[in-house]
């Protein structure tokens, strides 16, 4: 993938390249961001550029062999790891008995980019939907995955450049993978590049964090996000409101212009749910707060995340009305009905301390939690926050 390919992110692509033709390559760096602000195309345009033979136009020039390998994942100098899981439709370990890695599901991995090309977003449930794991499942990336890691990089580069490794969401590394790696990221072999691409960088295990530089990557840009959707979908969209709306995020851009059926249901269910917990929270409900929170402990996680991170807008906007700027309120339809209600009991009072619950649950989550204990005690926390208002 070259850099003109990726919509937007024009500031974050001069630095990649200016460091990179500077000599000032870090050896370890962290792109942090929400997939859909592009943050795997830009590992991936990056990667292409360091390792490309002739660079042309501020480029690389997607014609050597270098680049035809890159643009299909097949270089022999570029590597991948990603969180994988037991799946339905495949075996939990190797012929020889190990544990299944990112090596192992490198076609479909491969197939996943494909068929998100050009802009190289999906989310962690795409994947995970595309790799046919159970819904209550989460990957991780094992003591298996970076044992491998070691051992591709204890060689040196076929081509006599960079080695490469892109590690998609590192935030799924458990302890014992990441105590592995911590030599191999301290002292790594000269032209080695490990990119980093990360959606939460907070739950990066910090003996990890601290040992990149981070480099987080903003929403794209409102007038690229437009452009994009008129070039895909024509004149017949309202691509101005739909990239407000989106605030810069692709995945979620294209999914309100497509307006798929799935995602739909998703978005009534996180409606129902966060709607049906602020009015328990006003009637001071402890009982059905409790068994709200049996509710969402019965959902998979990757449902009770995308719960969170919808609740999270929700407040936000809510916010924004009480704050008197009505104009940055993205919501529509009937959750921009029940935000003309609802905004009051989200003020000075309590905005602060109410993300911060949400946060804390988003981070839980990501530790296994038991969902039950979670769920109930956030919802008689956030009753309190809600009547403090």
């Amino acid at each position: 993938m070259k850099f003109s390919e990726i919509t937007g992110q024009n500031k974050v692509k001069e630095l990649l390249k200016r460091s990179f033709d500077e000599g000032h390559v870090s050896h370890a760096q962290l792109l942090a961001g929400k997939s859909g602000y592009g943050t795997l195309a830009l590992a991936l345009a990056y990667a292409q550029y360091v390792l490309c033979e002739n660079h042309q136009n501020g480029d690389s020039c997607g014609v050597c062999p270098s680049c035809y390998k890159v643009a299909h994942l097949e270089h022999p100098d570029l590597h991948f790891s990603f969180p994988v899981a037991k799946s339905d439709s495949m075996v939990n370990r190797n012929s020889n008995g190990t544990e299944v890695i990112s090596d192992s599901l490198i076609e479909m991995w491969r197939s996943m980019i494909g068929e998100s090309s050009p802009l190289c977003c999906f989310s962690e449930k795409d994947w995970y939907e595309h790799i046919g794991i159970g819904k209550n499942s989460q990957g991780i990336i094992n003591r298996s995955e970076a044992h491998e890691i070691i051992r591709k990089f204890s060689y040196k580069s076929y081509e006599g450049g960079y080695k490469i490794l892109i590690m998609w969401l590192p935030e799924r590394m458990n302890d014992s993978a990441a105590n592995k790696l911590l030599k191999l990221f301290e002292e790594p072999a000269e032209k080695t590049l490990f990119l980093f691409v990360s959606e939460n960088p907070d739950s990066v295990l910090k003996t990890i964090l601290s040992r990149t530089q981070t480099l987080y990557v903003p929403p794209v840009e409102r007038e690229y996000v437009a452009n994009y959707l008129t070039d895909r979908f024509g004149d017949g969209i309202d691509a101005e409101r739909v990239a407000r709306m989106s605030q810069g995020d692709l995945i979620r851009a294209v999914d309100i212009v497509t307006e798929s059926e799935k995602q739909q249901d998703e978005d009534d269910e996180n409606f129902t749910m966060f709607t049906s917990l602020m009015r328990l929270c006003f009637a001071v409900n402890h009982v059905g707060l409790m068994e709200w929170g049996e509710s969402m402990a019965a959902l998979s996680r990757e449902a009770q995340k995308d719960f969170v991170d919808y609740s999270l807008k929700m407040l936000r906007d809510s916010y924004m009305v009480t704050v008197g700027m009505p104009e940055l309120n993205y919501s529509y339809g009937k959750e921009a009905q029940f935000i003309t209600r609802f905004f009051p009991f989200v003020n000075h009072a309590n905005i602060e301390i109410l993300i911060s619950e949400f946060e804390r649950v988003a981070l839980e989550l990501t530790f296994n939690a038991n969902t039950k204990i979670l769920f109930t005690h956030f919802a008689l926390s956030i009753s309190k926050l809600i009547r403090k208002a």
